[in-house]
């Protein structure tokens, strides 16, 4: 199999343009669209499906894809060791997470690694757990770390991970702050503050409140989480979040969470790729380097 064609198949991918592709790469269409049914001939397979004027993956195409992805990510890695290179580790990681661990957590992480790693790009997007794993199965991602019950399927390999607490937290100012129980019909007459409805842990809450026999109409709908917080110090308002969020907050007294046996809930924060990814050395050392 051609690695040139390889390449451009990558490329074609990529872009999602055959004429992209080909100006990008210093070829005439006419050669890409040849090395592609080279491709396609060799495999027994269209990589492509070909519509109108656009063109779009097929299955095989996607799977292609990523194990190519991963064979160009080896090639470069067998490079630095052949050129001695080893203590140099660069590259770019593209990682999908939940906005709250985005917000909350990962500058920390970020500002730690780029003085140890300052050869390695991070392209970070995100989103709610269903779109991450789109990402994740169409290669466009490394890794994903998503918020949210527990994930177990045979397709990923679980990196890292660990239990986080979400609760309903108020002002220490609040006139419930004293109350050993809160209800939920307490909670629904001051303003309440939640993440977008399909956000992970939101649809839990929403569940274990059905499961009650009791709903909430949210004040506000916001996906950031570090707003949410700043309305909690500053309202008479209640939000639903996750205890990291608050850590701070919590340790000096000024926000509190509220009394209820049905809270807080446990959901978990996870690392994820998929189990055919070649991890490149990159990678590996932000895994380490992330502490969950």
């Amino acid at each position: 199999m051609d690695f040139k064609n390889i390449q451009t198949f990558i490329k074609v991918a990529e872009l999602k343009s055959f004429s992209l592709a080909a100006s990008e790469l210093g070829y005439s269409q006419s050669a890409v669209s040849t090395q592609i049914t080279n491709l396609e001939k060799e495999l027994g397979h269209l990589l492509f499906d070909r519509i109108g004027h656009k063109i779009a993956l097929t299955a095989n195409g996607v799977i292609f894809l990523q194990y190519t992805q991963n064979i160009q990510l080896l090639t470069e890695e067998l490079n630095v060791q052949l050129n001695g290179c080893t203590d140099d580790v660069s590259g770019t990681i593209r990682i999908a997470m939940a906005d709250s661990i985005c917000t909350s957590l990962f500058p920390k992480i970020l500002s730690g690694f780029q003085k140890d790693y300052s050869n390695v790009k991070i392209v970070i997007k995100t989103g709610v757990t269903s779109d991450m794993f789109t990402l994740l199965n169409h290669n466009e991602v490394d890794m994903v770390c998503t918020l949210d019950l527990k994930i177990q399927r045979p397709d990923i390999v679980i990196l890292k991970e660990a239990p986080v607490k979400a609760n309903f937290y108020i002002s220490s100012r609040h006139p419930l702050a004293d109350k050993t129980n809160v209800t939920i019909s307490d909670i629904k007459q001051y303003p309440v503050y939640l993440t977008e409805e399909n956000i992970s842990y939101r649809k839990y809450l929403d569940h274990i409140i059905a499961e009650l026999d009791e709903y909430i109409i949210p004040t506000y709908e916001i996906g950031n989480v570090q707003v949410i917080k700043e309305l909690i110090l500053n309202s008479f308002g209640i939000g639903f979040i996750p205890e990291f969020v608050v850590t701070k907050e919590l340790n000096e007294k000024l926000i509190l969470p509220i009394s209820n046996p049905n809270f807080p809930v446990t959901v978990w924060e996870q690392l994820i790729c998929h189990r055919g990814k070649a991890l490149t050395p990159a990678m590996n050392a932000l895994i380490d380097f992330i502490d969950i």
